[in-house]
This record gives C-alpha cells, structure tokens and sequence, in this order.
C-alpha cells in the first residue's frame, strides 16, 4: 500500500525549517542558528543560539473553493510561528532584533522564488503581517531573551492532500 502524501502544511513548515537551518553568518545574515526545531525548547534547556522552534499557530481561515457541489478544493489561510531563544548577557535587544531580521529576511528571499520546493512554489502567498511579541525582558536577568514572529500563509489545494 503506497504511503500518502505529505500535507501541504507540513511542507510549508518543513520548508520553513530549511529555509532557517540554510542562515549562516556573513554579509548577508547576523547570525547562525544553533539550532532549528519543530519542537518547544524550554530556555533552560536550550544549549546552543539562537534557537528557532516553528510551530502552527492558532487562527486562519478554510474556505471551500471547488465547483458547485464539490467541496475537495479549498484555500486555507493559517499561521506558522517562529519561535526564538537567544543569550546575551550584554545586550538581549540587539541580539533580539538581529535574529527577527535574519529570520524576516530568509522567509521574504525564499517566498520571492519561485524555484520548485521553495515556499515561493508551495504556497499561494507568505508573508509578516505582524510585529513579533517577546518576553518583554522577563528572562533578561539571565541574559536570555525570547520572541515569537508568526507568518501568514495562504494556500490553495485538495482535501487530505
């Protein structure tokens, strides 16, 4: 029996773990992750920074778009969020809004293409609609900083597919 096919939306998110494993430090970004994960990483047991864990969000819409009376097409609008943790004992906002960018800068530069299996191909639409929260500074004490950027995603596709 064949195996079905991966869900587009775990393709975006797939994809989006690749676009973020695929940061490297130099003139184009700040810093390399140290790690990139579709699991939570507490802040005490993170060991290596920046680390993003990418997650589906909560909200975004369904809605069927087939032919009269065929209700297996539809476009969907769904969040992903990036979630990082960073270290700086100095300076948490720097390190803070540098990471934002980097991640900003390699999910806008991968939905710009087009080449197959980039989100530019897989996805309708992705973009940042939204400033990310944070940890206000709670963790700053222990030089740790927290944020949390979502990304609209919009798609079009076929029930279970």
């Amino acid at each position: 029996m064949p195996t079905p096919a991966t869900p587009l939306r775990l393709q975006i998110i797939d994809r989006i773990v690749e676009v973020l494993q695929g940061i490297t430090t130099g003139a184009t970004y700040f810093y390399t992750p140290g790690e990139v994960c579709k699991r939570f990483v507490h802040w005490t047991e993170a060991k290596s920074f920046p680390t993003y864990m990418v997650f589906t969000a909560p909200g975004g819409t369904v809605e069927l778009s087939g032919a009269a009376g065929d209700d297996s097409e539809y476009t969907e609008d769904f969040f992903i969020s990036v979630k990082g943790i960073v270290k700086d004992n100095l300076d948490t906002v720097t390190r803070l809004e540098r990471c934002i960018a980097d991640i900003r800068k390699a999910i806008d530069a991968d939905s710009r293409s087009g080449v197959a299996g980039t989100l530019g191909a897989l996805a309708v639409e992705t973009r940042i609609e939204t400033s990310p929260e944070t940890d206000d500074g709670y963790l700053s004490l222990d030089g740790f900083g927290f944020f949390d950027q979502k990304i609209r995603v919009s798609i079009a596709g076929v029930m279970g597919v």
